[in-house]
């Protein structure tokens, strides 16, 4: 498959999702039913021709994609403009009879993604973000006593990157101290890469401390670029202007380093001018962009917007990817989400 026609299929993927063939329902309802819940943690991730892609396949956009995943004795696959792409699935992580077994996935081989808070202090009707799907799901944050009870069961079986994201409990800075605390703990038994979501904390002296603790990599996710934009689609996370976002990230580049700090910003919903232009801002930090598409989550707000234009995406990402080899972003150079690629295609294209 030609590198064009494989950026189209990635891209129409996380765009519109995958329609599913009787038999690979069947086959996954029996194998991998926990591919079936809504929502953005828990789409399908798999690999096709190297490239990891997450998948929603249990939403109701996804119904109506003309991207069909299909299995045969031979396995997955998905046929597109007349060639088959093979479809890969990551292996089950080893059990630990402890909490970790309902939270870690596998997003790409070596990259554990854990989500242990979804309970958000901007999850009310008044704040919550218009793309966000996340459900609470629990209180407040697994102890990290407890979950690293199960991580250092699992890291003795699976060597890997910790991948860590979650809702913004309480407030960025009581997020970050619990984040703190949680590799503070891991660093007693494991040297494992560790990535940590975050959004920016008042106190940026917090950022020093979570390198301090053990962390490897900062993401911090501007999402929306535009000011007014931003009040109307995160009217609570806008609280936090971008020139903070500028400010902690600038901090967290001189603290992990020129390419170990990311963020997400979301095509489809924006104008594509603002992602290019804070594309070049943020490379000219040494901060990795990531373009997410945006995808009509069925639990978020904007769920009867149309998902992001394939053609639109591919482009702006293609300009992205060269921003990447100018500035001499690697995305392998950043362990957890930024290696795995999973969610958007700019890792694909930065590769000529």
């Amino acid at each position: 498959m030609t590198r064009e026609k494989f950026l189209k299929l990635k891209a129409g993927l996380l765009c519109h999702g995958a329609a599913l063939s009787e038999s690979a329902r069947e086959s996954m309802m029996r194998e991998r039913p926990k591919l079936f819940k809504k929502g953005f943690i828990d789409a399908v991730n798999m690999n096709i021709g190297g490239s990891n892609i997450c998948v929603s396949i249990a939403e109701n956009f996804a119904e109506s994609s003309e991207l069909l995943l299909d299995k045969d004795t031979d396995g997955y696959y998905i046929m597109f403009d007349g060639e088959r792409a093979d479809v890969r699935f990551f292996v089950e992580l080893p059990k630990t009879g402890t909490v970790v077994d309902d939270l870690a996935t596998l997003h790409a081989d070596g990259c554990i993604n854990i989500w242990p808070s979804t309970n958000c202090c901007y999850d009310t009707p008044e704040l919550k973000c218009k793309f966000c799907s996340l459900l609470p799901e629990t209180q407040k944050p697994i102890d990290p006593e407890v979950l690293c009870v199960g991580l250092k069961k699992l890291l003795a079986e699976y060597k890997g990157t910790l991948n860590f994201s979650g809702a913004t409990y309480k407030s960025p800075d009581i997020m970050v101290e619990y984040w703190c605390e949680l590799c503070r703990r891991i660093r007693e038994f494991s040297d494992c890469p560790i990535a940590v979501e975050f959004a920016p904390p008042k106190n940026l002296d917090l950022i020093d401390k979570l390198k301090e603790s053990g962390a490897t990599v900062a993401i911090m996710n501007i999402e929306i670029v535009g000011k007014e934009l931003r009040r109307e689609i995160c009217p609570g996370k806008s609280g936090i202007p971008l020139e903070h976002y500028h400010k902690a990230m600038e901090r967290a580049v001189k603290v992990f380093g020129y390419g170990k700090v990311s963020s997400v910003m979301i095509g489809g919903i924006q104008p594509w001018e603002d992602i290019k232009e804070e594309c070049e801002t943020l490379c000219k930090m040494g901060v990795f962009p990531t373009i997410m598409p945006f995808r009509p989550l069925d639990d978020c707000t904007y769920s009867f917007n149309k998902a992001c234009d394939v053609d639109e995406l591919i482009e702006v990402s293609e300009y992205l990817g060269e921003l990447l080899r100018k500035y001499k972003l690697a995305p392998e150079c950043q362990p957890g989400c930024t290696a795995c690629g999973g969610c958007s295609i700019e890792n694909d294209c930065y590769i000529k």
